[in-house]
């Protein structure tokens, strides 16, 4: 399923217009929030929104160069690969409901995802989380997006990812 959705990433849809007009432009993408609590589906579009916007800050798409895949690559590099920006892919990801994830159980994250994978595991504590800090929600946002584009973990530490997204999103993390 992983593959299937990393794959769904470049489909894209077009409608033609009535009488052979010029095909419409395809409708904005949003991202797909699966199986998700009320609650969390809101908490998600509100991180997932802000990590937009502070996409658009000059210094945060550094982000997607300034971390190396496991075959030297960088998350950029697998954007430009798919032929789109950070911002689409945010809009591109699925978050799901990950209760049964064991790092949910064991509560040591609020979101998680698998290297080079599209999907992304929306643990019960998100919604705590993000309303006590609607920034740093949205930068585990742009740290998974980092994952769901090939980064692993360890070496950098989830805290230095987090970190770094900080200092380039939203200059407050020291």
């Amino acid at each position: 399923m992983g593959r299937l959705l990393g794959g769904a990433v470049a489909l894209h849809l077009l409608v033609a217009a009535p009488g052979g007009a010029e095909p419409a432009a395809p409708a904005a993408r949003r991202a797909i929030l699966l199986k998700l609590k009320p609650l969390d589906e809101g908490t998600v579009r509100s991180a997932l929104d802000l990590a937009l916007a502070m996409l658009a800050s000059p210094d945060c798409p550094g982000i997607y160069t300034e971390f190396r895949r496991p075959d030297g690559r960088t998350p950029r590099d697998e954007l430009e690969r798919m032929g789109i920006g950070p911002e689409e892919f945010l809009e591109s990801l699925v978050f799901t409901d990950g209760s049964r994830e064991a790092v949910c159980r064991k509560g040591r994250a609020v979101m998680t995802a698998t290297p080079d994978r599209a999907l992304i595991y929306v643990c019960p504590s998100f919604a705590r989380f993000h309303l006590g800090s609607p920034r740093r929600a949205a930068a585990v946002v742009l740290h998974e997006s980092l994952h769901a584009l090939g980064l692993g973990e360890n070496p950098p530490s989830s805290d230095d990812i987090t970190r770094r997204v900080e200092r380039s999103c939203w200059k407050l993390a020291k």
